[in-house]
């Protein structure tokens, strides 16, 4: 029993006897309403366990419905992941197909463009080689046309020359005829002055020779008495 209680009862005094009965009818009261409160007490505490009860019941319908639940997911994840699969491969071997499709006209276009570019090629190679032809004739005609020219120029300079070294040799017959001293070395008088022209020895040769007089002195001894007198002798033409 409480003790707070048994010491209120305890500590009564005669002053609390009338109350004593009313008391009494106030501990009734008070025990029915705390029989009243025990009840209401003990159905919470049904009413407690039987919603833990229910609560536990739920929470394992929710868990057995979230594993249904987990594994229809997964379910439909695989048959969605085998659809997608599907689905890509069709579209790749759609795609590969177009691709191939387009790389054989591409194909099909270059080796149209390249025979297109080859024949442009072979025609403007034929026409270059036209023009080079046409162009190699006119330059041979041209060639021939100043062959001609120049043949026709040395002829005319040959003739000249054959018309001079001529009219040296009358000039040289009327030396002889004349029997002048002076003619007698008209050859060597020739070869002096040829040897003092662009035709003549360099500064080398004549400084090799020992000077001027003794080149012409040593190469005019090599020469005979015809080569000397000859008139195409170089010197002689000069004359």
């Amino acid at each position: 029993m409480n003790a707070n209680f048994m010491n209120a009862v305890t500590n009564l005094t005669v002053s609390d006897y009338e109350h004593i009965d009313q008391m009494c009818l106030i501990l009734k009261a008070r025990k029915k309403e705390l029989r009243t409160e025990k009840s209401e007490m003990l159905k919470a505490d049904k009413a407690a366990e039987k919603a833990a009860a229910k609560a536990l019941k739920d929470e394992a319908k929710a868990s057995e419905k979230a594993l249904k639940d987990e594994a229809k997911a997964a379910e439909k994840a695989e048959k969605d992941a085998v659809k997608a699969a599907e689905k890509a491969a069709a579209k790749a071997l759609k795609d590969e197909a177009k691709a191939a499709e387009k790389a054989e006209k591409d194909a099909l276009k270059a080796a149209v463009k390249a025979e297109n570019d080859a024949k442009k090629a072979a025609e403007k190679a034929e026409n270059d080689a036209i023009k080079h032809a046409e162009k190699a004739e006119k330059d041979a005609k041209k060639a021939s046309e100043k062959a001609e020219k120049d043949a026709k120029k040395a002829a005319e300079k040959a003739a000249k020359t054959l018309e001079k070294l001529q009219a040296d040799a009358v000039k040289h017959a009327k030396r002889e005829a004349a029997g002048s001293p002076k003619a007698k070395n008209w050859a060597y008088q020739n070869f002096t002055r040829w040897a003092k022209g662009d035709d003549g020895p360099s500064e080398e040769e004549i400084s090799a020779a020992g000077g001027r007089r003794d080149w012409l002195k040593t190469e005019w001894a090599v020469l005979t008495k015809e080569q000397q007198g000859a008139l195409d002798a170089p010197w002689n033409v000069i004359a």
